[in-house]
């Protein structure tokens, strides 16, 4: 008997009751598993009225309160912005320094993004819909005493303005009426149309006003000159006067061209919302009223010239220099006004509409499925953590009894 237990390998024993117990320990625990997935079944089918019934008596009450809610409609206007590479071949013309976004400034498309989110824009869309009391947008009950600020909060909520990296910026109305949607969107693009070529356009009549007076100007300047010649038979200075004519014919008509340009820049000043274009033009502000003062130093100086000429040949030379000095202003005025068609033409070209907002067939909320699939399957998750709650709450208290 002792002989036999010799044989037997103490190390040998203990690692054979080791992977013994092991494997005990793994039944035991798959046998509690067993239990565990029964036992958690049977919680859910005792307390089946929390993780059915209720789902399907929440997703039959969402959706009878969607069918109250009243359906709404987005109708969407697409524009493209050009990038201001557009302009970069104008820069070389005369007096482009007129046309903002040359040679600097913001981005087009901030530029009109701002103007879309404006409370500018918010008014004169509250004013020409009726916003506060058109039931296509606050339904059938307004507000009779509504305040201003929650008319604007109103078009906030309705309107939508969104651009991507490609310039495309896009416009977005939802209402109760598909009409009114498309409306709406469709108003957007008309006042920005209207906007990008405000400014220009004013410039461009501004210019056309100046050339038609002084185009009148200088046809009197001709029949005065010609009726002095007749009388006096007078036709020519000499030389040397003649050339202080032309300078003087000359540094007149820089300071008109610079008069123009000065009034071109303080309305510029007025209208553009970029800050770099603000200091560009304010800039270029100060540039000009210090050539119209060194022009006016310049123009007396030589004034004092002509008047050391004998009477005849001072009046000569007055109509004469009167002439030509009509003669450079009517070309400058003619060069600014060709520049500023040009300007009217591009601003007017900043976007393009890709498409005109129409008045959608299908309502965009509320989504009626999805509101009651959301709400059956939060109930139901909330049911399920209802039944192991009051299943721990009853196991706890028969332990404690």
């Amino acid at each position: 008997m002792t002989e036999k237990f010799k044989d037997i390998d103490p190390e040998q024993l203990k690692k054979e009751v080791k992977e013994e117990l092991i494997k005990r320990e793994i039944l035991m625990g798959l046998e509690e598993d067993e239990i565990d997935l029964f036992e958690l079944f049977r919680v859910l089918v005792k307390h089946w009225k929390l993780v059915i019934v209720m789902p399907f008596v929440v997703a039959v009450l969402v959706a009878l309160y969607s069918l109250t809610l009243p359906n709404h409609f987005k109708a969407s206007s697409t524009i493209f912005v050009h990038s201001n590479s557009k302009l970069s071949a104008l820069s070389s013309l005369p007096f482009a320094g007129m046309i903002p976004g040359i040679g600097g400034g913001g981005s087009g498309a901030e530029y009109l993004m701002a103007y879309l989110k404006s409370r500018t824009m918010s008014a004169r869309i509250i004013k020409r819909f009726g916003i506060a009391t058109n039931p296509a947008i606050v339904g059938d009950s307004p507000d009779e005493e509504i305040k201003y600020d929650e008319i604007l909060k109103i078009v906030d909520k309705i309107v939508s303005v969104d651009k991507d990296k490609d310039g495309l910026i896009t416009i977005s109305a939802e209402t109760l009426s598909p009409e009114v949607s498309a409306e709406i969107a469709t108003a957007y693009v008309e006042y920005l149309s209207s906007f990008a070529r405000g400014p220009q356009k004013e410039k461009r009549v501004f210019i056309e006003q100046q050339l038609e007076k002084v185009s009148k100007e200088l046809e009197q300047a001709e029949e005065a000159f010609k009726a002095f010649q007749d009388k006096h038979k007078m036709f020519a200075l000499e030389k040397q006067a003649s050339v202080v004519i032309e300078k003087l014919a000359r540094l007149e008509a820089e300071k008109v061209g610079a008069g123009v340009s000065l009034q071109m820049q303080e309305s510029l000043l007025k209208s553009s919302g970029s800050v770099p274009e603000l200091v560009k033009i304010e800039g270029q502000k100060v540039s000009e009223e210090a050539k119209i003062a060194a022009l006016e130093k310049e123009i007396g100086s030589t004034e004092k010239e002509i008047a050391q000429l004998p009477q005849l040949a001072l009046e000569f030379a007055r109509l004469q220099r009167n002439l030509k000095v009509k003669e450079k202003v009517f070309g400058v005025l003619t060069e600014q006004h060709e520049t500023a068609k040009i300007a009217e033409a591009e601003e007017g070209s900043q976007f393009e509409v890709i498409d005109v907002a129409r008045a959608p067939e299908l309502k965009s909320k509320p989504r009626r499925s999805i509101m009651v699939i959301l709400a059956g399957l939060s109930a139901g998750v909330l049911g399920v953590f209802a039944a192991f709650l009051i299943e721990f709450i009853r196991r706890r208290k028969e332990q404690e009894a």
